[in-house]
């Protein structure tokens, strides 16, 4: 159940990804575009005009044009966006994005002169080192946009991710219904067989066991549109259906069930008590001379069905109910079923679901 419900919402946490188109949050792009400016700035400082002295207003002026190429290249990746989605049309959204950035580098460096003096006080008057400071602001541009493209391949890796897990998911649950489809059947199959056993002797019997089984194929029925069923819930019905079989057997089986009350809410999968027994019943003698005893309880973290081995000499068995069983597990919990046997007794623990 677990296992299910982490994909579900990792696949939910994944589609939101792909929807949100924007880079980042505002107040996160902010920040970033205030590194830029300050990064830049103290390079260019540093590096080229070591020996003038800045004004604020330049720094200003290259948060202002930082500002304003990054959001508008950020805007025009988002418009063409629904036509031009990355895990479709990578060629085409590439080329696009570096069109547009380098024709809005060189519209802002055509602009930058006759803006700047707006702005800017102590221009720098030499031409070649005003060049020089122009190219590592196209330089921190283009890593912009390289920055731009790495996102949006992350977000197309993200794409296929989604679509993978909801194709693994839907194999699962579709694995799982298929399993559990396998159980009615078998179940069904099992206890006609009782019934048609009874009427042949005590028709009485057979009418007090048909209404046991409606009651519990009811049960049945009620829990198969659910992967998981509550420990109480099925301690419930294991006792109206072992009523069926101690109905047949008499004093040739009993069952005991010590499981303490703190445990009852966690769950597991349907009918795994039923198979557990029914396994039992089937492939051990149950008579009044040599009765079947049945203990289910806890062992640590595992609950547990243990009988005392008395092996009929010849039982036809298909396995269907412990392979179920195991599969059924593994997609909910990546644990089985575990045998532990000697020449005295049989048992097998199975992992419950928090």
């Amino acid at each position: 159940m677990r296992k299910l419900k982490n994909i579900d919402d990792k696949c939910k946490h994944w589609r939101k990804l792909h929807k949100d188109s924007t880079f980042v949050s505002f107040r996160k792009r902010l920040v970033f575009v205030l590194l830029m400016a300050s990064s830049f700035y103290y390079i260019v400082h540093e590096l080229i005009l070591k020996e003038k002295h800045l004004h604020w207003t330049g720094y200003l002026f290259s948060l202002f044009m930082f500002f304003i190429f990054t959001e508008t290249v950020l805007l025009f990746d988002r418009l063409i966006a629904k036509r031009y989605p990355w895990h479709t049309e990578v060629k085409k959204r590439t080329l696009l994005l570096l069109s547009f950035s380098l024709g809005w580098m060189i519209f802002m460096e055509r602009i930058v002169p006759h803006v700047e003096p707006i702005f800017v006080v102590n221009l720098i008057d030499d031409p070649e080192t005003h060049n020089l400071a122009l190219a590592f602001g196209i330089l921190y541009m283009i890593i912009y946009v390289i920055l731009i493209i790495a996102h949006n391949f992350h977000k197309s890796l993200e794409y296929f991710m989604v679509e993978n897990e909801k194709l693994k998911q839907d194999k699962i649950l579709t694995d799982y219904k298929a399993l559990q489809d396998q159980v009615n059947p078998h179940f069904l199959f099992n206890n006609l067989s009782t019934l048609i056993a009874i009427i042949r002797t005590d028709k009485d019997k057979a009418i007090t066991f048909a209404e046991n089984f409606t009651d519990v194929y009811r049960y049945l029925l009620i829990g198969a549109g659910h992967a998981a069923i509550p420990l109480k819930d099925e301690l419930k019905f294991l006792n109206a259906y072992t009523t069926l079989h101690i109905a047949r057997i008499g004093e040739g089986l009993k069952v005991h069930v010590d499981v303490p009350d703190e445990v009852q809410n966690k769950r597991l999968p349907h009918l795994s008590l039923q198979v557990l027994v029914e396994n039992a019943i089937k492939h051990n003698i149950t008579s009044r001379s040599k009765p079947l005893s049945i203990h289910i309880g806890m062992d640590g973290q595992k609950l547990f069905v243990k009988n005392n081995k008395q092996i009929k000499e010849s039982t036809y068995s298909t396995k269907t109910g412990l392979s179920n069983l195991g599969k059924r597990l593994k997609i909910l919990t990546d644990e089985e079923y575990k045998i532990i046997e000697d020449d005295h007794f049989f048992k097998v623990e199975i992992p419950l679901i928090d």
